[in-house]
């Protein structure tokens, strides 16, 4: 009788789900200083707002829409600081940041070899966001916190998006910048990394064989 393949053989690649900000999609947060700056206003007045516990997450998970966070947090800022920093916000909400090309390469190099799926607790304006930065057909699988109605860290958001993939946790790799996300998603099952450059993360991919390089 010819050998059976092992276990570990068998196994097809892992999914790969990766968080959007901070990964593929970075912020021009010294040109927004600026501009608040130019309209009178502290830099990150806006963003502290707009991520407030009062707003902040009621956003990501779609319990408020785009335009009614928006209204939201040109009430707020504009209550304290008076109209003539409607400006600022007005380029706060056009800003849809920049695309990292060299992650953007990575990642098409692991679609090559696997599923590849993106967790972002993004707002309903998401899916138009990825359409502007030309992301929305890279990735097999969009999963937005705000049309799930959860959002990371709860390790319940990649329970769901792993059973929504088809995939048992322990078959799924997850990358995202921010440490407390890699812990809900480790909590829940999957092999996790810490996104901070782009040397180190092929490093956990190749490392999980997803990624023909090191």
């Amino acid at each position: 009788m010819p050998d059976q393949p092992s276990a570990a053989a068998a196994r097809t690649a892992p999914v790969v789900i990766f968080d959007l900000d901070g990964v593929f999609r970075q912020w021009n947060d010294e040109e927004l200083d600026q501009v608040e700056e130019a309209f009178g206003l502290p830099p990150r007045t806006i963003i502290t707002v707009a991520f407030s516990p009062e707003l902040g997450p009621a956003a990501v998970t779609g319990r408020l829409t785009f335009p009614q966070w928006m209204a939201a947090i040109r009430e707020r800022v504009i209550g304290e600081h008076g109209p003539d920093v409607a400006g600022a916000i007005d380029e706060w909400e056009a800003n849809v940041g920049r695309v990292d090309t060299e992650m953007l390469q990575l990642l098409r190099a692991v679609r090559g070899t696997t599923t590849v799926a993106l967790l972002s607790n993004g707002t309903t304006r998401l899916r138009r966001d990825l359409h502007v930065l030309d992301l929305l057909d890279e990735f097999d699988e969009v999963f937005n916190t705000a049309e799930l109605g959860i959002a990371k860290p709860d390790p319940d958001v990649f329970r769901l998006v792993c059973s929504s993939l088809g995939v048992e946790p322990s078959d799924a790799l997850f990358v995202d910048d921010l440490p407390e996300n890699v812990e809900g998603a480790r909590t829940a099952g999957l092999r996790a990394h810490v996104h901070v450059a782009r040397t180190s993360t092929a490093r956990f991919l190749a490392e999980h064989g997803v990624l023909a390089e090191r």
